[in-house]
């Protein structure tokens, strides 16, 4: 069994997704942020810099979420086109492209305040919201390829992640202003839809608080 260690409604969100699609067996351990669950010296021993998700494997914790889901991928051969097939490739630079483009710019439209302050907070904020609004038209672009990773009858742990970073991109921007809603990219808001009402995706709705349309046109 598994043990993921996270909160409600944070990053580990797609861990669960992923476990919960795989039938994975796994605990959750909800972290109090503020009690400083992150920064006691057994969960600093399982992620030095103190961060969400980490998940306890047979193998050992795992921490980076990218990291984690390509690990779950490979040890349950699904989530993911498998070594060898003619789409790996594709499919790992539109991966990697989310978990190192998509994924920071859409934590800076969150947190705009990091890189230089509060007091140019909402230039930051603008910055980050004109380089989002380029990454999801190239990403609603690839979508309408049809690829079976983009799309909702068989998920992916690229699918998965692009669903839950579509919530944050739309009501988690630290000035609302800036915030950028599924429902301008069609692709992208079909496979939103169709995503989150997958059982395994109720399940982890339900367990969160969420409900409704909380991916594709989530309410802030």
């Amino acid at each position: 069994m598994y043990r993921l260690h996270g909160k409600a409604d944070w990053g580990s969100q797609v861990i669960r997704m992923a476990l919960e699609e795989l039938g994975a067996a796994y605990d959750f351990r909800e972290q109090d942020i503020e009690a400083g669950d992150l920064a006691s010296p057994a969960y600093r021993a399982m992620n030095p810099f103190g961060r969400l998700p980490v998940l306890e494997t047979p193998e050992g914790a795992l921490f980076e979420t990218g990291a984690i889901l390509q690990y779950l991928s490979e040890k349950h051969h699904a989530l993911a086109p498998a070594p060898g097939d003619a789409d790996r490739g594709r499919f790992l630079v539109w991966f990697t492209f989310v978990v190192n483009q998509l994924h920071p710019t859409i934590m800076t439209l969150v947190h705009p305040e990091r890189p230089g302050g509060v007091e140019v907070s909402a230039q930051i904020s603008a910055v980050a919201r004109t380089e989002l609004l380029r990454q999801m038209a190239a990403l609603e672009d690839e979508t309408t390829r049809g690829a079976w990773w983009l799309s909702a009858p068989r998920p992916s742990i690229l699918s998965l992640y692009v669903l839950m970073l579509l919530r944050w991109a739309a009501c988690f921007a630290a000035h609302p202003k800036d915030g950028v809603e599924a429902r301008a990219y069609p692709s992208l808001f079909a496979l939103a839809e169709r995503l989150e009402a997958r059982p395994a995706i109720q399940r982890v709705m339900a367990a969160e608080g969420l409900s409704g349309a909380a991916f594709s046109a989530p309410q802030a």
